[in-house]
């Protein structure tokens, strides 16, 4: 049982493909890696689905772009936007597998390494993050997404994985009841608070360039499917891979990640030395459950507010590596933890990875107010 990934971007394209998708991908793709362009740079697509990321690695001036995916219709669709784009010299397209291993030894080396959301559905997740890892220079950066168990407050990834296996054995009709009843999920928040829910949906291509229907088939049919814990993901990478994680973003399905090797050189010093980390200075103030607040030395313009709730661009850090939940709602810090936090006015509420007490644990806090 295997979802039609391919079959699912293949319409993405027909339906949606559009020069401000592109570039709403193309500046996601570069803020995250916090570059300008990616000229002189090489870049790697695993599972490139619709092949719009692999464009807009293109459109950013990479120095050669290649891409692969397992499903013949993701192949033959990113085939199809490279021909769109004027079949460009620099930009190949093959299919293969990240687990055959035979397959990514042959793949030359590149600077950048990305796959957004895809090597959770492979069937053997860890294997897919370490082969992928391997293909990336000695200087080079490794972008990945994985879905995250870290997000689920009222339902369970079991929960999840038992609508994916119905999803996929259901007929046309049970398919189109669970895409409906999870756009539903979605989009309730938004008639709540009496928001339109077509501007939602309208608006949806802010995230990446993607669609909010394609999304939702993606959710719900995606399968294979495997999960992984952000505090897992770090220890994976950090032990078994020997990275260094340098950026993450979580708190939506999918969480992202950053890394280099250890000890490696590269872009990501100059972007550091940008702004130097400010040390938290305990102690540090119970709130309630796992919560603590920690007030700021000096005023940062940027915060979360009631208007604007990520707004801030705050990166808190403990014992030097990224911290994964900013802009986590309050409530959840108090009940879940598990590194959420938020800064908001001149305060950052915040929880430890493993919900101990900062005051004691041994472990530093620090923040740097502009790598998000």
């Amino acid at each position: 049982m295997r979802y039609e990934f391919g079959k699912n971007w293949s319409e993405f394209i027909q339906k949606n493909f559009s020069e401000e998708r592109i570039k709403i991908a193309q500046d996601c793709l570069l803020n995250f890696l916090k570059l300008g362009d990616l000229r002189d740079r090489t870049f790697l697509d695993i599972g490139c689905g619709s092949g719009i990321h692999s464009l807009a690695a293109y459109r950013a001036g990479a120095k050669r772009i290649v891409s692969f995916d397992y499903d013949p219709d993701s192949v033959n669709t990113t085939r199809k936007v490279r021909e769109l784009t004027g079949s460009p010299n620099n930009w190949e397209v093959l299919q293969g597998s990240v687990l055959d291993r035979s397959f990514v030894d042959k793949l030359d080396r590149a600077d950048i390494v990305y796959s957004w959301g895809v090597l959770h559905h492979t069937g053997n997740m860890w294997e897919a993050v370490r082969n992928a890892a391997s293909v990336m220079n000695e200087d080079g950066v490794y972008y990945i997404a994985l879905y995250t168990k870290d997000i689920f407050i009222h339902s369970t990834p079991d929960f999840w994985l038992a609508v994916k296996r119905k999803y996929n054995r259901g007929s046309a009709l049970t398919r189109k009841c669970i895409e409906w009843g999870y756009a539903l999920k979605i989009l309730w928040p938004e008639l709540r608070a009496g928001r339109n829910p077509f501007a939602f949906i309208q608006n949806y291509d802010q995230s990446r360039g993607m669609s909010f229907w394609t999304d939702v088939k993606d959710w719900v049919g995606g399968w294979p499917m495997e999960f992984a814990g952000i505090a897992e993901t770090k220890e994976f990478c950090s032990k078994k891979l020997v990275l260094e994680l340098l950026n993450i973003c979580a708190g939506e399905a999918n969480t992202e990640y950053l890394f280099r090797r250890k000890g490696a050189r590269n872009y990501w010093d100059d972007v550091i030395a940008k702004e130097t980390a400010e040390h938290l200075q305990p102690p540090f103030v119970h709130r309630r459950g796992h919560a603590w607040f920690a007030r700021l030395e000096r005023h940062i313009e940027e915060c979360d507010t009631a208007e604007y709730p990520r707004r801030s661009r705050l990166m808190l850090y403990e014992d030097g590596v990224p911290m994964g939940f900013a802009h986590a709602p309050h409530a959840q810090i108090e009940s879940h933890g598990g590194s959420r936090y938020s800064h908001w006015n001149d305060h950052i509420l915040f929880s430890t990875t493993n919900n101990s007490d900062p005051n004691s644990n041994g472990r530093r806090y620090s923040f740097r107010a502009s790598m998000l």
